[in-house]
């Protein structure tokens, strides 16, 4: 039998997709040693990150050391980051030079436009991925791979019961995505949507916005949530629903996590990204494209059923596919 192969894994702890990451990845036949990106998960500390790297710098430094520490002597076949938010080009040198047998790959799950530091250590990493069409169209080192969902959510697309809400919305409030949903969705109350709806903040991040972004001036803290949804909890109000409301971060083309779980859980979606429309899921029977001229078609949209997409088309935005490209180059096309 012949001897697994070897993967340091080093990226960000959200909800429990790195835990599904690393358990695909041991499903698959590797062997893997998971590191945390950021020295904690603490509020503070991710609020910190977001605003400025650099408020972190000396915590930062001291826990890479560390990492590089309890890594060094050990034989890697494939190093594996995801993200990179909090690390500089002399780190990933550092790594680099430790590990000098291994293949490096790279995912970026962020654009490059919101931290374009990362600009500067892609070409250190034999295969870079990023889930931003933009970027993967701007920088030939970028290979565009979109994100994925889990066997859970094809669980969800199995579920043929009633549904207890029409809409749901389950996001991190930043501006634009509060603005829209705070205008669009009185309208469609009033026109009989059932909505579910869940704003979730960073302490620090919403102090930032109450003092700096003009649409959170009177927004008010019983708007928000300042601890996220579990993903268990996600996925059964996603199964009680018929479609699901998404906005991607402005300065992002790539299509968000929420976006290809709706795709997996075969729910309709309702989205302000128009780059959809270039992938080879797209159905405008079963996805919106929302601007500022259309929303009295929301509720028609809503209200008519889910198309079947063709299956190797739904397999291929799996975990496992996902996966397996990360592990294994492959030539692949997601666009229409």
């Amino acid at each position: 039998m012949a001897e697994k192969k070897r993967i340091l894994f080093i990226g960000t702890k959200f909800y429990t997709y790195h835990e599904m990451i690393r358990k695909e990845l041991e499903a698959q036949g590797f062997l893997v040693d998971y590191y945390p990106d950021r020295p904690s998960e603490s509020s503070l500390m991710k609020g910190f990150i977001k605003i400025n790297k650099n408020l972190v710098r000396k915590q930062t430094a001291k826990y890479f050391e560390n990492l590089l520490a309890q890594t060094r002597g050990k034989h890697y076949d494939l190093v594996f980051m995801m993200n990179c938010k909090v690390y500089t080009k002399k780190m990933i040198e550092a790594l680099k030079m430790a590990h000098a047998s291994a293949e490096f790959v790279l995912y970026l799950w962020d654009s490059v436009k919101l931290y374009p530091f990362v600009g500067e250590f892609i070409h250190l990493f034999n295969r870079a991925y990023t889930f931003d069409l933009d970027d993967s169209e701007a920088n030939k080192k970028l290979k565009l791979l979109p994100l994925f969902y889990d066997k859970e959510y094809e669980e969800v697309a199995a579920f043929k019961g009633e549904t207890q809400v029409d809409l749901v919305s389950i996001c991190t409030a930043h501006p634009i995505r509060y603005r829209i949903i705070k205008d669009l969705f009185p309208r469609l109350k009033e026109d009989g949507i059932r909505i579910f709806s869940f704003f979730y903040i960073n302490k620090l991040q919403y102090l930032y916005n109450k003092v700096f972004e003009r649409e959170f001036r009177h927004a008010t803290r019983k708007e928000f949530s300042f601890e996220p949804l579990e993903s268990s909890e996600i996925i059964r109000i996603i199964k009680g629903s018929d479609t699901v409301f998404d906005i991607p971060h402005d300065q992002q083309s790539g299509l968000t996590m929420r976006t290809i779980e709706t795709l997996g859980a075969k729910r309709k979606l309702i989205t302000t990204n128009r780059q959809i429309s270039r992938y080879d899921f797209y159905d405008e029977n079963n996805i919106l494209i929302l601007d500022d001229w259309n929303y009295n078609e929301v509720s028609d949209f809503i209200r008519h059923s889910y198309k079947e997409i063709p299956e190797e088309i739904y397999k291929s935005y799996s975990l496992s596919s996902w996966v397996s490209n990360i592990t294994e180059e492959k030539t692949m096309n997601f666009m229409r």
